[in-house]
């Protein structure tokens, strides 16, 4: 009888021979994936489409074109989101903002149609949108909203500490019930309309599920939103729905649908960007105030955590201390921030121009960047770029750097400087300053 069972299970195996795999066992069994620790069945791994990446000439067998050519769309998508193909058009930005981020997590982040799950992907990648979003905006504020059992609950207040809002998103993790669209801009309208009108009003929501449970219509609640000047913008990790594409295009906002994971990473970065004001804003001189960190012997109490610390920034009108910059004082509501931070938030307004690519294989020359010292000569699929203005050379990964982090042409500023200390030898070469000599 055994026999006979075991002739039978190889006859199945031979028969199903493509659903069977000699070392991983049956297809429809789940597999353990190495990467992250997870069961995955076979058949949702990565497809892959490797004989994209070789190319055949009269030469024979060599790399083929289509990395390159990746490669200058992944440069073009960052440019397009940081305004510089559009840098010709005057656009008027906002340089402090107050964003309010919503997260549904409802029943529907535990599908699967994301790797390895929709929740996963959601924390990992609001994760980094925060982190880039200070770093893009050092000034800004920033506020974490949850919508779940048709309720709206503010999980962290408007700040500028991004450690604070990444561990407040970690600790609510239950996902139950649906959610609810009008509570929460309920809740972000009345957090935003107490912000000063010199200030940019954001709400960013992204959407999990197909659909929302509101207490009463939302036209009310939209008028409230377009009164107040915010700006409303949905991001969908299911289908789109008609009333956030509709509650967007009222408020001059945005509604995308996500393909993949790698899409809902780019459509997140798209919003560290900040985005043209609405209206006509009137200029305004804000008060800031710029503190100096003073380390003591003996501790004193901070007014923002309210306990004994031996180090911290005084303000400078009313001598409190507080523990973290950019932030507001407490009791004179002075704004408190830092050098710095004030410099790198006008990258935004004075934009690097975008650099042009240089067909070095045609000139039948090597090239070099003037910023990591690579050479044409290491690889044939190497893209260099030139400033415009300088007319330096760079490599991708400087372009990129440049564009992304420094907001500045090394290149620029090196010759600005020369310029400057030539001006200053001939003023005092000239007569037109003290020239000493031995």
């Amino acid at each position: 009888m055994s026999r006979g069972i075991n002739n039978n299970n190889a006859q199945n195996k031979r028969t199903n021979r493509s659903l069977y795999d000699d070392e991983d066992g049956p297809a429809h069994v789940l597999q353990t994936n190495d990467e992250d620790g997870t069961n995955k069945y076979k058949w949702e791994n990565r497809f892959e489409k490797t004989w994209l990446t070789i190319d055949e000439d009269e030469h024979g067998l060599r790399p083929s074109n289509q990395e390159e050519r990746n490669i200058r769309n992944r440069r073009l998508k960052t440019m397009d989101r940081d305004g510089i193909l559009s840098q010709d058009q005057r656009v008027r930005r906002g340089m402090q903002r107050h964003l309010c981020l919503i997260l549904d997590l409802s029943k529907t982040l535990s599908n699967q149609d994301l790797k390895p799950s929709r929740y996963q992907v959601l924390l990992q990648n609001v994760e980094l949108f925060i982190k880039e979003f200070f770093d893009q905006n050092p000034i800004s504020q920033l506020s974490i909203i949850i919508t779940k059992n048709s309720k709206a609950e503010k999980i962290s207040e408007l700040s500028g500490n991004p450690q604070r809002h990444i561990q407040a998103m970690k600790d609510a993790i239950a996902m139950e019930g649906e959610p609810s669209i009008q509570n929460s801009l309920e809740v972000a309208l009345s957090s935003l309309c107490y912000v000063p009108k010199y200030g940019s009003r954001e709400v960013l929501f992204i959407f999990s599920s197909l659909t929302t449970c509101d207490p009463s219509s939302l036209q009310k609640t939209i008028q409230s939103l377009k009164n107040e000047s915010i700006r409303v913008s949905f991001i969908h990790m299911a289908a789109e729905l008609y009333i956030c594409k509709y509650i967007a295009e009222q408020t001059n906002g945005t509604s995308k649908v996500i393909l993949n994971e790698e899409h809902f990473n780019e459509s997140l970065m798209l919003k560290c960007q900040p985005p043209p004001t609405i209206g006509k804003t009137e200029a305004a001189l804000v008060e800031m105030g710029f503190p100096q960190q003073i380390t003591s012997t003996v501790p004193s109490p901070c007014i923002c955590h309210e306990k004994m610390k031996y180090s911290g920034y005084i303000c400078p009108r009313c001598g409190v201390k507080s523990c973290e910059l950019p932030t507001d004082c407490q009791i004179c509501n002075l704004s408190l921030v830092s050098s710095p931070h004030l410099a790198r938030s006008y990258h935004h307004l004075f934009q690097i121009p975008l650099f042009n690519e240089v067909n070095w294989k045609e000139l039948n020359k090597n090239v070099t960047c003037i910023g990591c010292l690579s050479s044409s000569e290491k690889s044939i699929l190497s893209l260099f770029f030139s400033c415009p203005r300088c007319e330096e050379i760079f490599c991708l990964d400087c372009d990129l750097f440049i564009h992304e982090s420094l907001h500045n042409c090394p290149g620029c500023e090196n010759k600005l400087q020369n310029t400057n200390n030539n001006t200053n030898g001939k003023a005092n070469g000239n007569g037109n300053g003290n020239d000493y000599t031995n």
